[in-house]
């Protein structure tokens, strides 16, 4: 299920889902797969929570601030975005923080300290905030004006020093320690869309091979395009990876080659997907009878094809760790131990389909044969398209 997909549900049973799937694909990727897809949340919570206190430090005991709270809220209102966008997100603040003062300064001397003057500073501040170019979000003008409005004007200069000593701090820090890389999300992402695709073939693998009536292939496509539009969700990812590492020369040169790698396999995954779904509805209209299909023959199918859709889950799930920190030889061998097994199922099944002269089901079974092959191939790391997918060290060039 996608992220807007979940949006849609209730809370509580988007909660319950969410868990869900963050336990499954632990489950899936194991500890030291789960271990290297985490690291970089935990470092970058770790960095914002230390950059917070000693903002809060400096404003409390250095410049003695009357409240140095806003010193750290600073800090995350800034650091909570890739290197690049903290640049413009700092800027964006202190911008804001500015207009909001010089307004409220402006209306409190025009028109002193009344209802009158609350109404304009809320109204003008969110009228404001879309002019100003700055996220829906961002209420700072208003914020900054209430907090003139009931603190005096006096609270001004030390609003917009404890503002500027945040953003300087959360600025440094995405910049100098550790810079924020998406690069790591985006491949962590890919793991699990490759994981839940692991997924959804073992089961259409584990269904054909035993009994599967129509109800089961529907599932089994609506499964496919939810992972379709994940896949779509996850370009935002892919593109958050190429900005972090902007502003941060060092960082982009290191990260250059992760960052093709994320492109590849993402088109990788694309290709694969569209052949995946296109499998789930070559089984869904045999269920269904449509197109001159024969419903009955639903049970035909050979059960050498569910043996191959289980080599190619684990060929998928080999994929997703291999994107994961700087992947690993077992990984690769995994990889192409599954792409040789699904080899081997294919020319069974292909030895196993039975004569029919329906010409409707003949071609389908050919095109499911097709389809199988095509996810192979694009998973192929010597002989696919995607070789700048895997990891450059695994893969000579």
């Amino acid at each position: 299920m996608g992220d807007r997909s979940r949006q849609l549900l209730p809370p509580f049973e988007r909660i319950a889902t969410t868990g869900r799937l963050i336990w499954e694909r632990a489950r899936r990727l194991g500890l030291g797969g789960w271990l290297r897809a985490e690291r970089e949340p935990l470092l970058q919570g770790v960095k914002a929570t230390v950059a917070s206190v000693l903002a809060w430090w400096i404003a409390a005991r250095v410049l003695e601030a009357r409240m140095p709270v806003l010193a750290p809220i600073g800090v995350l209102l800034t650091i909570s975005a890739t290197a690049y966008s903290t640049v413009v997100r700092g800027a964006q603040q202190v911008g804001a923080v500015i207009v909001g003062l010089a307004g409220a300064a402006a209306l409190i001397y025009l028109l002193g300290v009344n209802a009158i003057t609350l109404a304009i500073l809320i109204a003008g501040g969110l009228v404001l905030t879309p002019l100003l170019n700055l996220p829906k979000q961002n209420v700072q003008i208003p914020i900054t004006g209430l907090l003139v409005f009931a603190l005096g004007a006096g609270y001004s200069l030390e609003r917009l020093l404890d503002l500027l000593l945040g953003a300087v701090i959360g600025i440094v820090a995405n910049l100098v320690v550790l810079p924020p890389r998406y690069v790591e999300d985006a491949r962590k992402e890919l793991a699990e869309l490759a994981g839940d695709m692991a997924a959804l073939t073992a089961d259409m693998g584990k269904g054909v091979r035993g009994s599967w009536d129509e109800d089961a292939a529907r599932h089994w496509l609506e499964r496919s395009r939810e992972v379709d539009t994940r896949l779509r969700e996850s370009q935002e990812v892919a593109e958050q990876a190429a900005e972090s590492v902007r502003l941060v020369p060092l960082e982009r040169r290191r990260q250059d080659e992760r960052l093709d790698q994320v492109a590849e396999a993402m088109t990788c995954l694309d290709h694969a997907c569209l052949q995946l779904r296109a499998l789930a509805r070559s089984l869904t209209d045999l269920a269904a009878g449509v197109r001159g299909l024969p419903a009955e023959d639903v049970n035909r199918v050979p059960s050498a094809l569910g043996d191959e859709l289980m080599a190619i889950s684990r060929a998928f799930a080999a994929f997703g760790r291999l994107q994961l920190g700087r992947g690993s030889v077992k990984d690769l061998g995994r990889l192409r131990t599954a792409l040789r097994e699904g080899g081997e199922h294919q020319v069974l099944v292909a030895e196993r389909v039975p004569d029919t002269e329906n010409i409707r089901l003949w071609s389908l079974h050919g095109a499911m044969l097709d389809q199988c092959a095509a996810i192979r191939h694009e998973l192929d790391p010597e002989a696919g398209p995607h070789q700048a997918a895997f990891p450059a060290r695994l893969i000579p060039g």
